[in-house]
């Protein structure tokens, strides 16, 4: 399973990918949380804290610096920024379906032109995830129905 994620990991973007990791760490460090951590709120049964006595509390905050929850939001925009940085200029490779005939969503993104003109670097992650259900999901939503995420993404650009 280690050469899986490893091999994953090596045709990811190193560029994009270490912005990534960088906003990931810096949200986590500011919410308090260190690697392998579970969350703290699925150790914590709510029926303790209120028998927890008041003192016991300020004793312990006095001694520990109260973070900020992760921002939910915050790790969104970094993968929001990161899949801009990694598919900017896929607009230019939808092909608009004809009205009088339907066509599957594979044929709504030229692919093979799309990777033709990405970067060395980028092209084996790329090759990769324009295989994907979820990638077609996206690229037939964005023709389709000018879905507002998709809107979104788009100007995000």
């Amino acid at each position: 399973r280690y050469e899986v994620l490893k091999q994953c990991w090596g045709i990811i973007p190193a560029g994009p990918r270490s912005m990534l990791i960088s906003e990931i760490e810096t949200l986590c460090r500011d919410a308090g949380v260190v690697p392998g951590q579970e969350p703290l709120d699925s150790q914590i049964d709510s029926a303790f804290g209120a028998s927890i006595p008041t003192a016991m509390v300020e004793d312990y905050e006095r001694g520990h610096r109260v973070h900020e929850p992760l921002d939910d939001r915050a790790v969104r925009d970094s993968f929001l920024r990161f899949f801009c940085s990694v598919l900017g200029g896929y607009e230019r490779f939808l092909v608009v379906p004809d009205a009088d005939y339907m066509i599957s969503g594979n044929d709504w993104f030229d692919s093979q032109k799309f990777l033709a003109a990405a970067s060395q670097d980028r092209a084996p992650y790329l090759g990769s995830l324009v295989t994907t259900q979820i990638f077609q999901s996206f690229i037939q939503r964005r023709t389709e129905a000018s879905d507002v995420h998709c809107l979104l993404f788009d100007e995000c650009l």
